[in-house]
């Protein structure tokens, strides 16, 4: 017999064997069907069903998600938890409905994918939304002893999108209108296009944070709006701690930025970007941002196309992935390698005319 795969076999007879161990019984026991996609799913649910001995569950879908969220509530921060309420509020609950728990298995994640897909949702927001359910199905079991009937689902294929960015000269004309304007505003998006901050990192910097006597910029908050429950505000906007522990970071700065934050440094101010005691709101700063790129007669983009022409810059320039990804606050280079470690026109013909001198 010839192994394909998941412990699944294609057998002499025609049929496709699929084996799995049972805790109860210390032995291996067979399920079979007529094809390799047959066999897997018949395999994939009595793995679930033999392999964790389950709890009787009498509780919906949603039940589960809510006391898997509340259970994680402490260990997550107050952003985080924001969102994932928010997405199982807006979508997760009202899908699922009155569905019960232990009904819900690979075919019910495949239907709510192809679903959302259908409504116009992107596959990273519907990823995140599957990622979540999962959690609390591996919660349920760990906790409740209920049975994980879709720890095997997969997540819905990302299409790799062309990263978007600012050519050289659309960044020379955004940087003569910076300085020509002399704004708060424009010192903090030159600084962005050279350092790669995120929109809410700018807005939480402070002079503070600039060491101008080794020239070091230190990012270590962002300013973020977060959704509030139970207040008659539906949403307010806070300083908190940035991304991840990656994203708190140290970036060397070019002597031209050094000459630049000099000369935009008041005295009595506190927050680069406002040039008072108050930071920029990031909705407020996209705005002001865009409004500099129309005068600068570039196409109007957003704040984050400042951070990936940053990451490109840093690849043509011959940035080692390594470095790039600390720079960025990116968890890992995989992350980096992932969203920019592809090639426009203009460089692959570079790098291929380099083959001229070997002719």
């Amino acid at each position: 017999m010839a192994r394909k795969g998941n412990n699944i076999y294609h057998r002499s007879d025609g049929r496709w064997e699929g084996r799995y161990y049972c805790k109860g019984s210390h032995k291996y026991r067979s399920v079979y069907g007529k094809s390799y996609t047959e066999t897997k799913e018949k395999l994939d649910k009595l793995r679930c069903e033999v392999l964790v001995p389950s709890a009787r569950c009498i509780l919906l879908v949603t039940d589960i998600m809510k006391m898997w969220l509340e259970a994680h509530k402490p260990s997550v921060k107050e952003s985080s938890y924001a969102v994932y309420r928010h997405k199982l509020e807006k979508h997760i609950i009202p899908y699922f409905g009155d569905m019960k728990y232990n009904r819900l298995d690979l075919s019910g994640i495949s239907k709510f994918i192809t679903d959302k897909l259908s409504e116009g949702l992107s596959e990273k927001y519907i990823s995140d939304m599957v990622i979540m359910m999962k959690g609390a199905a591996k919660w349920a079991e760990n906790t409740h002893n209920y049975a994980n009937l879709i720890k095997n689902a997969e997540l819905p294929k990302k299409k790799i999108k062309e990263t978007v960015v600012f050519t050289q000269e659309e960044q020379k004309k955004i940087v003569t209108t910076a300085k020509e304007e002399h704004t708060n505003t424009g010192c903090g998006v030159v600084l962005t296009m050279y350092t790669g901050m995120r929109i809410g990192e700018a807005c939480a910097l402070k002079w503070a944070d600039i060491d101008f006597d080794n020239n070091v910029l230190h990012i270590s908050k962002t300013v973020q709006r977060i959704h509030l429950y139970g207040a008659e505000s539906k949403t307010t906007v806070k300083v908190t701690a940035p991304k991840s522990e990656s994203s708190v970071r140290d970036i060397p700065l070019p002597d031209f930025i050094m000459d630049m934050l000099k000369e935009y440094r008041g005295k009595d101010s506190e927050y680069i970007l406002s040039g008072t005691e108050q930071f920029v709101e990031p909705r407020t700063l996209e705005n002001r941002y865009k409004a500099l790129l129309k005068r600068a007669d570039v196409a109007v983009r957003n704040y984050h196309v400042l951070r990936h022409s940053f990451a490109v810059m840093g690849l043509e320039q011959n940035f080692d992935i390594k470095t790039l990804s600390e720079l960025l606050g990116h968890s890992n280079a995989v992350v980096t390698l992932k969203v920019y470690a592809h090639s426009s026109m203009e460089r692959k013909s570079a790098c291929m005319n380099r083959l001229q001198a070997l002719a």
